[in-house]
């Protein structure tokens, strides 16, 4: 609330915007305008002295007088602390029983007085810290002199009875404020920091936060001192953990105040062990104790069918008991709970990596239980505290299987050399059939999907394949040198050598040949088949005792590729997107960064290239964090493609050039969709004739390895940027190998384009926006304009004009050589729009002037712009000319 001129905490720093609290303001409006006082309740936080504040504004507003006070602990045993100021000197002395109703009385009319006749607004914040007298005041001047009260109190904190006497007797309408959902804390974020915010780092200071904005707003100014939250790429992401300020740490504190030993000891100990069951705080002896936190909001339950949990009553609770409690303290807490649980005999698998944290600070720990815990913090995508847990079972002597994993989890954090050397260390360790093979499938995944060298895994595989027997596992090296292959020779040559391992392959090498063979299929157009074992490779990934190397989520990747070249984009879209917020909710960022990657492509596709570049970026924010450096070459090749596709060759050039900075081998994994970006980014910086001669080399390319989708993509390029009857029948007679409508609708576009055939190019327009490729559509449109405006059909020109830019406008950034031909011409200024929907309807400039606060002269002129823009010459045409616009505000590209 607003800081009185009686005393108070000084200016108040710069406010945040306000989100999410329209409800509570429509409110409190109504409230103010009935001389309805209010109370705002809420945990420490959540905005109650914010909201209080604009509703004392809202008071102002309305002609009252304005008193502001705040309570503080401090001043609780002080009676009339907060209105001292409004009692002379000698008044303020008597304290007597006696004198304890003179001067209430006193003090309200020396109150009601100050407002001069005026209506009287109070807002005290911090009320359930008010003296008791002060709250008697409170209340006498509500109920018996009609003065309006804005009281902030604190949820589970005990307020004076006077205070809780207004909402209980209906003198005051009760508010109760909830933390913030994710989407307002997403949209505060954006304001804050001006700028597109990244999923995860809404959703971890979303976690963090608890959805307190105070709370929200320390993380964030910590996490910007520190570098933690940083802008790259154009959207803001968290890079590290996140640690409690200075002042949220004493904020907590001050929460925490007053509490006993016992009770801080109970907090400390579900700081560390959290969510601990109940019955573990009564075995440790503080059932009660822990009874009296959460009445006080200190502790929370939560309950998931029969298994009730015991939790902190704020995630930020913890890392500040943590951060302070002392080390000897630390280690009985985490040694006392280890023995707890430990003591129940064989630990479930959910206990496991609970126990041998605890042990981190400890001490202590069998081997087995570090393994198995570096296991579980594998497959929860903590990579660095497996590691450390796999490094402490090597110390103890826990065997290969241990030091492997090590490695392994060394490759995962990008750190390649280091498990390069351990990998080869193990070489020499290894002595059974099971040994070379899991250590060869380890070293395969280093060398090719971190470390990036095909040549050196098919080498690999090729040795390991000579000296391990028939086997699953022997199947396993054989689907990866399947995907090798592809990044070898491509395609074709991968399928060819995959299919009889598919016939024959079960379990865990059934579902890594799925996915090269899924990927491999779709490039070759074979869209179904490449479907049908993704969702195979998937289900049976989910089925396999113990998890594969690699994630489900990767065949969910490869049936999103299926789906975007046939032609169902918008399926393709919403499978990413749910896939990258999955993968944001289990914290997994390789999960993110395949996604975001994913997403770049199809968006892009869809000719929304602004999306298509922050999600490109963040994909390649994550793999370079990742130290993948094959991935991150991925990305920049679309990366590049979005940047030409938009207009930017510049940016194109540079994104390109980083995919030569990498040193990472050229490959057939993403077919030669390199060669097209290259020739878009060509295309972009007007070169359309060397554009053509790179889609050429693309489409031979392409046809050579298999890749058809890449190949059809190429020649349709080169139709686009003005070589259809180069290309149209070649591109016809290769689409009729892939499935789906996509290629089918390619070559109609481009034998169109190469026959001059309006009616054929609006045919393709319309199946281009069905299946969501809306830059297509667009492109189409304009196309058929063009040959309208041939044909003299000015008409028909127009329609496939305005058609075009109302598409245009729907693909946010792209800006392409078929666009550039009518988007000049079409797109109208709101200004301008204004104007021709003023003279449509029928009213004379002058009456235009006067509506708009123009001159004539200004009327005229952006008549003249609309007349030039859509062809015509007169009123009565320009109202015809607007009804093919439908909504009138996406022709304006507004």
């Amino acid at each position: 609330m607003e800081t009185p001129a009686h005393g108070g905490e000084g200016a108040r720093r710069e406010e945040w915007p306000m989100v999410g609290r329209a409800d509570e303001l429509r409110r409190l409006r109504d409230d103010v305008a009935r001389r309805r006082s209010v109370v705002l309740a809420g945990r420490a936080g959540v905005g109650t002295s914010r909201l209080g504040h604009e509703a004392m504004e809202m008071c102002r507003g309305a002609g009252y007088a304005v008193v502001a006070v705040t309570a503080t602990r401090a001043g609780r045993g002080i009676p009339l602390g907060v209105f001292a100021g409004f009692l002379p000197p000698q008044e303020a002395r008597r304290s007597g029983a006696d004198d304890r109703g003179s001067l209430l009385r006193t003090c309200a009319d020396a109150i009601l007085n100050s407002a001069q006749g005026r209506p009287m607004a109070i807002g005290v914040d911090d009320a359930h810290l008010l003296d008791d007298m002060s709250a008697m005041v409170v209340h006498h001047l509500v109920s018996s002199c009609s003065v309006t009260v804005i009281l902030a109190v604190r949820s589970g904190e005990a307020a004076p009875d006077p205070i809780v006497a207004l909402w209980k007797s209906g003198l005051a309408e009760r508010i109760e404020l909830q933390e913030l959902g994710e989407q307002e804390i997403a949209e505060t974020l954006r304001s804050v920091l001006g700028g597109p915010v990244d999923a995860a780092a809404v959703a971890g200071l979303m976690s963090r936060s608890g959805g307190n904005m105070l709370i929200l707003r320390e993380l964030v100014t910590g996490a910007l001192t520190h570098g933690t939250l940083r802008l790259e790429a154009g959207q803001w992401r968290i890079v590290g953990h996140l640690h409690p300020t200075p002042r949220l740490a004493e904020l907590v504190e001050a929460r925490l105040e007053g509490l006993t030993s016992r009770q801080r000891e109970a907090l400390e100990v579900v700081a560390f062990g959290e969510p601990l069951d109940p019955a573990e705080l009564i075995r440790l002896g503080y059932g009660e104790v822990a009874e009296s936190l959460e009445r006080q909001g200190l502790l929370r339950t939560s309950t998931a069918g029969s298994f009730m949990a015991v939790w902190l009553g704020h995630p930020i609770y913890g890392e500040v008991l943590r951060e302070r409690i002392p080390g000897l303290r630390a280690r009985e807490v985490t040694r006392t709970l280890a023995e707890s649980v430990e003591s129940g005999g064989n630990l479930q698998p959910a206990d496991v990596l609970r126990v041998a944290t605890w042990r981190l600070v400890a001490g202590g720990g069998q081997p087995e239980l570090m393994y198995r815990a570096a296991v579980e913090a594998r497959w929860r995508y903590d990579f660095v505290l497996a590691e450390r847990f796999a490094r402490i079972a090597v110390e103890r002597k826990a065997g290969f299987r241990a030091a492997l994993l090590a490695a392994q989890l060394a490759g995962l954090r990008g750190d390649t050399r280091r498990a390069d050397l351990e990998l080869a260390d193990l070489a020499r360790q290894a002595r059974t059939p099971t040994d070379h093979g899991v250590l060869a499938l380890t070293r395969l995944d280093n060398y090719v999907i971190y470390a990036g060298s095909i040549t050196e895994g098919l080498r690999i595989a090729d040795e390991a394949a000579r000296i391990l027997p028939s086997s699953e596992m022997r199947d396993e090296v054989l689907a990866r040198r399947g995907a090798l292959l592809l990044g070898e020779e491509g395609p074709r040559a991968a399928v060819e050598d995959l299919e009889p391992l598919m016939d024959r392959a079960t379990g865990r090498a059934f579902t890594w040949a799925s996915m090269p063979a899924a990927y491999s299929l779709a490039r070759m157009g074979r869209f179904e088949e490449s479907l049908a074992v993704a969702r195979r490779g998937y289900r049976t990934q989910r089925e396999l005792a113990q998890p594969a190397d690699w994630y489900p989520f990767m065949h969910v990747f490869y049936e999103c590729e299926a789906l975007a070249h046939s032609g169902q984009l918008n399926d393709a879209v919403r499978l990413a997107t749910d896939s990258y917020r999955e993968g944001v909710d289990f914290g997994s960022l390789e999960q993110q960064g395949i996604f975001s990657w994913q997403l770049g492509k199809t968006v892009a596709a869809r000719g929304h290239v602004t999306q298509a570049v922050t999600q490109l970026g963040t994909a390649i924010s994550i793999y370079r964090r990742l130290g993948r450096p094959r991935f991150t070459q991925f990305s920049y090749i679309y990366l590049a493609l979005a940047h030409a596709i938009g207009g930017c060759p510049r940016d194109a050039e540079l994104a390109l050039a980083e995919v030569d900075h990498l040193g990472v081998d050229p490959s057939f994994f993403m077919g030669v969709d390199f060669i097209i970006s290259q020739g878009w980014t060509d295309a972009a910086a007007g070169n359309h004739r060397r554009a053509h001669e790179r889609f050429a080399e693309a489409a031979i390319q392409g046809e050579r390895v298999g890749d058809l989708v890449g190949a059809t993509a190429a020649l349709h390029a080169s139709a686009r940027v003005g070589y259809a009857r180069l290309v149209a029948e070649r591109l016809e007679a290769l689409t009729r190998s892939v499935d789906g409508p996509l290629g089918a609708t390619r070559a109609g576009h481009a034998r169109s384009l190469a026959e001059a055939d309006p009616i054929g190019l609006a045919a393709a327009s319309e199946a281009f926006e069905q299946m969501g490729a809306l830059l297509l559509a667009a492109e189409a449109a304009a196309d058929s304009a063009v040959c309208w405006a041939r044909s003299k059909d000015q008409r028909a020109r127009l329609s496939a004009e305005l058609r075009a830019a109302t598409l245009a406008s729907r693909c946010s950034g792209a800006h392409t050589p078929a666009l550039r031909q009518v988007e000049s011409r079409v797109r109208l200024t709101l200004a301008e729009l204004e104007a021709a929907q003023l003279a449509a309807s029928g009213l004379s400039n002058r009456e235009i002037a006067d509506s708009l606060v123009v001159s004539v002269r200004t009327v005229e002129n952006r008549l003249q712009q609309v007349y030039t823009k859509f062809g015509i010459r007169s009123r009565r045409e320009l109202a015809d000319a607007l009804s093919y616009i439908g909504d009138a505000e996406d022709a304006a590209g507004v």
